[in-house]
């Protein structure tokens, strides 16, 4: 781990001395699942003022070693003497602190206490226990049961530590961004992760008390955010062996266990055994919700969609309150392409609205806004393209922004809304929109025909009504690049609206077509209202992204360029994202990348380079792969992914650090995936020659000169021990 500097400590000034802790305390009744990032107070003053100005900061940070109350205390006294050592630029001014008191809070979230270390400098530290009531009861509490918290704070800010870092809009505006966040594991040992892997197996029947992800109503033993941290902890350090051993004794008095055995297997590329482990755990219990919604993404991922369909609705009868059991139906339905039954399934999903991801958010509010923030930019670690970023550049692009691609609201769903309108664009992206809508026609009950059934109910005979309804309430006919004016007027009060009408007038209808119309009536269903709203948003994307593509090739047929600032670009590649449109997306992003640096945009490009990746790589065992005047392209395309993956992880790496999370497990893995296939010295090899700040062709006499980095070979070392410490695939050779 890179060591720390003045610069890379973020703080927030407080209202009055003290403040931030008075303020976590009244909110603790509030905080529920996983709770807040650990909170760190500093009281400090200037020693170099005439008046002594004395003053309160505060700061979050997640990755601290929390196992007891004397490791918080020697990372304090650290922190203390790094901000006493030197002056330091404060909003301006430079001045030289004191620190002789801090205080750091960190939530338990199994017992639902906060628990507080303060430090004294120099002198002795002292330990509190606070409850949700804002009571202190450490006198109450015995040693061994003070043990026990602690050992559960452990487990608490280790599992926020995993989930959280990798949300990736923190420093947006209004976002946290005085947080600090660690890497846990990377000690120079393995006591972290055995302590995380020992408690995990000591409180494994104690984790729903953590809460649980958006696809399941309540928490289980097999579903929790303690088995999902675990998960997670065991992919990053790929201690598959202990995570097994783990398990398989935990198997013995839970036998649900087994689910979480084969994904373990299947992490660690054991096809077979993981085959073998399923289909015990199967025959031991047919309603086995999570094992079956396994083996059907195992079918699915082998090509063999009949055999996932059967599984994935004996996983709806089994567990039909989970949103993820009917997702896993809907896919297998689009993947057979029986629309008609994936969107009637998609229509039964239960949802999830009160509940939404989990991430960090904000306990003490800034009560001078972005003035109380002191958010100095790191130096040890530097990149121009990235660490030069203008905020007044972001700025300019946001308020020039074209309005037609601001708040598409598609980009702001949620929750359960989120994953299913991911699944209804797995189905546009197979039909198309015309035919879409006609499925939809088929199984929901359009508004002319409640309106006929009403009517023919009431009169006693059927004479259709006029109805020339749709999304805009006026036109017959709706294409993508038709305007939506009216989209919020009666239209979207109903839940039965018909996106595209007839285009005949009033006609008598005879008993023999009434009575056929009633049998169809019957079987169809009333569309949801949220399933309403979705394909009203789907049609907003689909709009702009079609007007994006017509525009595009008129400009190339003009011979002009197109332009758009960076984050109209980047809106444009996140439409086409949703959509499921990558190359385009991609193309989009690489654009927006091609203004200035964008860590979203940036982060998009990565995910293409892995999907491209991993799709050559499926084809590599065709015929085609296999002919020797195709082996040098496949071998050069996949190559310059290599590369394009590994300055794609390296840049946002810097950008994170900028920002000061050096922590983010999807960059770990996709630096990892990279050394087990090319090896770790070609990694070495390949960062050296693009980021050594020495210039070649120059004597050892002259003066070095930089390429715009600094600092970049030594944090990438800081990711090869790391690797070398757990042993990961390719660290070897």
């Amino acid at each position: 781990m890179l060591p720390p500097t003045m610069a890379s400590i973020p703080e927030a000034k407080e209202e009055y001395l003290g403040s931030s802790l008075i303020e976590r305390t009244g909110r603790l009744h509030s905080f529920v699942d996983l709770g807040p990032a650990d909170l760190c107070n500093i009281y400090k003053h200037s020693i170099t003022s005439k008046k002594g100005t004395e003053i309160g900061t505060f700061l979050y940070f997640t990755g601290i070693d929390t196992s007891n109350s004397a490791s918080i205390a020697a990372q304090l006294q650290g922190l203390a003497t790094l901000m006493g050592s030197k002056s330091q630029y404060w909003f301006g001014e430079k001045k030289h602190w004191k620190v002789p008191q801090m205080t750091y809070c960190t939530y338990n979230a199994f017992s639902k206490v906060d628990m507080r270390v303060t430090v004294h400098i120099p002198g002795k530290f002292e330990c509190s226990v606070v409850n949700s009531d804002g009571k202190l009861i450490h006198d109450k509490i015995s040693n061994d049961e003070l043990d026990k918290l602690w050992a559960e704070t452990f487990i608490s800010s280790i599992i926020r530590s995993l989930l959280d870092s990798d949300d990736d809009e923190n420093n947006k505006v209004g976002g946290l961004v005085e947080v600090r966040k660690l890497n846990p594991f990377n000690d120079g040992t393995k006591e972290v992760l055995n302590s995380f892997l020992e408690g995990f197996e000591k409180f494994f029947y104690e984790g729903p008390k953590l809460g649980c992800g958006v696809e399941i109503p309540q928490p289980t033993l097999i579903s929790n955010y303690l088995v999902d941290g675990f998960i997670k902890c065991v992919q990053l350090t790929q201690s598959y062996d202990k995570a097994l051993e783990i398990l398989k004794r935990l198997e013995e008095n839970e036998p649900s266990v087994i689910s979480l055995i084969a994904q373990v297997l299947l992490l660690k590329d054991e096809e077979i055994k993981a085959v073998n482990t399923m289909n015990e755990g199967i025959l031991r219990d047919k309603r086995d919700a999570d094992l079956l919604l396994l083996q059907a993404q195992f079918c699915m991922d082998k090509k063999r969609n009949d055999l996932a369909l059967e599984l994935a609705k004996q996983a709806v009868k089994s567990s039909p309150s989970d949103f993820k059991t009917w997702s896993m139906l809907v896919k297998v339905y689009t993947k057979l392409g029986d629309f008609e039954n994936a969107l009637l399934t998609l229509n039964s999903c239960p949802m999830n609205s009160h509940k939404e991801r989990y991430t960090l958010r904000r306990v003490v509010p800034l009560r001078g806004g972005n003035e109380d923030l002191h958010l100095p930019s790191p130096v040890d670690v530097t990149l121009d393209e990235v660490t030069n970023l203008q905020s007044n550049e972001v700025a300019y692009e946001q308020r020039n922004l074209d309005p037609q691609l601001a708040n598409l609201p598609a980009a702001n769903l949620k929750s359960t809304f989120a994953k299913a309108y991911d699944l209804l664009t797995d189905v546009v992206v197979k039909t198309g929109w015309e035919t879409l809508l006609k499925y939809r026609a088929k199984v929901f009950v359009m508004e002319e025909e409640y309106r006929k059934d009403r009517n023919s109910t009431s009169n006693g005979h059927g004479r259709k009504n006029s109805a020339n309804s749709t999304l805009n309430g006026e036109s017959t006919a709706l294409n993508p690049d038709t305007s939506i004016s009216g989209a919020n007027s009666e239209a979207d009060a109903s839940s039965t609206i018909g996106i595209k009408s007839p285009k005949k007038d009033d006609v008598e209808v005879t008993s023999e077509s009434s009575e056929r119309f009633e049998d169809e009536f019957k079987r169809k269903r009333l569309c949801e209202r949220w399933l309403d709203n979705l394909f009203m948003l789907l049609y907003e994307d689909l709009r702009a992204y079609t007007m994006w593509q017509a525009e595009s090739l008129h400009f190339q047929a003009q011979q002009m360029e197109y332009k758009k600032t960076t984050l109209e670009w980047e809106i444009l590649g996140s439409i086409a994202y949703r959509l499921k449109h990558y190359k385009e997306g991609s193309v989009a992003f690489a654009n927006a990348l091609s203004g200035r640096f964008s860590a979203k945009s940036q982060r998009e490009m990565l995910k293409y380079y892995q999907m491209e990746r991993s799709r050559i790589l499926v084809n590599s065992g065709s015929s085609d792969v296999q002919n020797s005047s195709y082996t040098p392209n496949f071998t050069k395309k996949l190559n310059q992914l290599n590369e394009r993956i590994l300055e794609s992880s390296i840049k946002l790496l810097v950008w994170n650090h900028r920002w000061y999370s050096d922590f983010s497990p999807s960059l770990i893995n996709a630096l990892s995936d990279i050394v087990a296939k090319e090896g770790l010295i070609k990694i070495q090899s390949l960062v050296q020659a693009l980021y050594s700040t020495n210039v070649t062709g120059i004597s050892s006499t002259s003066t070095t000169e930089t390429t715009g980095n600094h600092g970049i070979t030594d944090m990438m070392d800081d990711y090869y021990s790391f690797f070398k410490e757990y042993n990961l695939n390719g660290t070897d050779n």
